[in-house]
């Protein structure tokens, strides 16, 4: 619970930071260096670790899983929803944070050995469905075509998954520089935390009934059928609790930005990320105690 509560403390330090003078370009540049030296020194550190296997196949199916049920509880849950609304939900409910906050919940309920499966997850999943899918429905509800070179450079470009492929293919790193990496991956938590409080938006100033149903869709409703599925086909591993709490993450940052930037409801798209930083803080260690108990 400690790690939880240090997560808390440099949340709310990002938050209160949003009041003083620093300029707004601080939660991008914080961003970029997470982007740049943080994340791929942690996927460099871990991903080598993965021995591979087919329970493996878990973390790389649910998030496509995840996406599926998500655009048919949109289109079946919001059906009365303006356009624009339908379009940020599609975006904020199916993309969750499972790196900037996932990744330190993750090392702080289940230790650092969930974080190469969340590397799968993150990579694999959030990321490549934020590329393609992210870029596709902000082309089709803004041009009304998608863009396929922008999707392919945003993949080819993305140095995290370009390290992640180096780990699967070469996956030699030199001893000397293992402490090195260790050392800029233990600054994945508190910048990308510190980040997220930056980024955080807590005004609810219309669509109460939207966001109320769309918080509990993207927190409760989503994590519970995934649950459901692996108590029913019987997997309970440390692969299958790290697919679940990466599911239950709350909606991802990046996609959020991606809804405001396109115009897609951005009040509400703000506090659908900010908020569900929040309730996720304290329904995540809650799944985590259901998929133990169950």
């Amino acid at each position: 619970m400690g790690q939880i509560y240090f997560i808390i403390l440099l949340l709310s330090f990002g938050y209160i930071l949003q009041f003083t003078k620093l300029p707004k370009s601080t939660p991008h540049i914080l961003n970029k260096i997470v982007i740049y030296v943080s994340f791929p020194a942690t996927v460099l550190l871990h991903a080598p670790k993965i021995e591979f296997s087919t329970n493996l196949l878990l973390p790389i199916v649910i998030p496509w899983f995840v996406l599926i049920l998500s655009v048919v509880l949109v289109f079946t849950l919001f059906r009365e929803a303006e356009t624009k609304t339908k379009a940020a939900l599609l975006l904020l409910i199916p993309l969750g944070n499972t790196s900037f906050l996932g990744f330190p919940l993750l090392e702080s309920i289940l230790g650092k050995e969930s974080l190469q499966y969340a590397i799968l997850y993150d990579q694999l999943g959030s990321f490549l469905m934020l590329a393609i899918y992210g870029t596709a429905i902000v082309s089709l509800y803004t041009h009304g075509k998608i863009d396929a070179k922008i999707i392919i450079k945003k993949i080819a470009l993305f140095p995290p998954f370009i390290v992640l492929i180096y780990s699967f293919f070469i996956g030699y790193t030199p001893n000397v520089l293992i402490p090195l990496i260790e050392i800029l991956a233990s600054t994945l938590t508190p910048l990308a935390i510190i980040s997220v409080g930056l980024s955080m938006q807590l005004r609810i100033d219309e669509d109460r009934a939207i966001f109320t149903k769309a918080i509990l869709v993207k927190l409760i409703l989503i994590p519970l059928i995934v649950l459901a599925i692996f108590k029913l086909f019987g997997f309970d591993d440390l692969v299958a609790e790290t697919t679940l709490l990466e599911a239950a993450m709350p909606s991802m940052i990046t996609a959020g930005v991606l809804a405001i930037n396109a115009g897609f409801a951005p009040k509400l798209s703000a506090t659908l990320v900010g908020y569900g930083i929040l309730f996720s803080l304290i329904t995540i260690p809650l799944f985590a105690k259901l998929f133990e108990l169950i």
